[in-house]
């Protein structure tokens, strides 16, 4: 058994959190490919993981993990229990400023207690997320305490990460010259706030968004991957290393189930409306 479910956050919260998710597989020695993703908040209610980076560091996720962005594939290894039932919800850049309060690329792959985040407030919130039924349950739970978290906005730059989002929405591979015109600010203002906020230089977020959203649309039956080819990678090579760097998967491989986290995780598409493009698309 393997299974993935989401659930969008509330419209309220949509610009903070990405989804909740809840993972749940009854196999001992479970191991897989997880593409890069934004930062996430993960409880283990069952068993226990490891990453191993794309460096080839392996670190253990704590009970209840901060996750950083993740910037390219990695593996998820389970231990302990021979089964793995773990809850979690991904944190969208200006979740990141308010729950965090610190720059994302000094957390980027990494994974630290959650407690170090939450304080004494972590081991209550991790008690009631395992006590509850359902996703449904833990998702009410996690809005409640985000509320709280997220009730003053203006820690948040919202007028910029809005601008970057609608700018990696716009196109497969978009200027940054563009960026630069949609903000007012200089190149090196955008890459600072782009750094403390997705954990990334605009540049490289071009690159983990692109062969995201490359990725996503081929696993959901929108054309060959050979179609993306002329329209934002410089040839057949460049497009097959992109997607196999940031996905764990060749373009070939993504409709083969070569990964079959990867292939759940790209059911995300089905909350598209009640998320961010930028969520639904990758």
């Amino acid at each position: 058994m393997l299974k993935l479910d989401y659930l969008p956050p509330p419209a309220d919260l949509a610009e903070f959190i990405s989804a909740f998710y809840l993972f749940e597989s009854d196999e001992s020695g479970f191991e897989d490919v997880e593409r890069a993703d934004i930062a996430q908040i993960r409880i283990h209610i069952e068993g226990s993981s490891q990453l191993v980076f794309a460096n080839g560091r392996t670190e253990d996720v704590p009970h209840a993990a901060l996750l950083g962005p993740r910037l390219a594939a990695s593996r998820v290894i389970a231990k302990g229990a021979p089964s793995m039932k773990l809850f979690g919800m991904g944190l969208l850049p200006a979740g990141w400023a308010l729950t965090v309060s610190k720059p994302a690329h000094d957390y980027a792959d990494k994974a630290l207690p959650l407690a170090e985040v939450l304080g004494e407030g972590a081991q209550s919130y991790t008690q009631r997320i395992a006590a509850a039924a359902s996703l449904e349950e833990m998702a009410s739970i996690s809005v409640d305490a985000s509320r709280n978290f997220y009730a003053d906005k203006s820690a948040a730059p919202l007028w910029f990460i809005r601008a970057v989002d609608e700018w990696l929405e716009a196109a497969l591979a978009p200027e940054i010259d563009h960026l630069e015109q949609a903000t007012g600010l200089s190149r090196r203002q955008i890459e600072r706030l782009c750094k403390e906020h997705y954990g990334a230089p605009p540049k490289y977020l071009i690159r983990k968004y692109r062969a995201l959203r490359s990725a996503n649309a081929i696993a959901n039956g929108s054309g060959q991957w050979q179609d993306f080819v002329d329209e934002a990678y410089y040839d057949q090579s460049h497009f097959i290393r992109e997607v196999k760097y940031f996905t764990g998967l060749t373009p070939g491989a993504i409709r083969e189930s070569a990964s079959r986290v990867s292939q759940l995780t790209f059911g995300r598409a089905k909350l598209a409306g009640s998320v961010k493009p930028l969520v639904s698309d990758t």
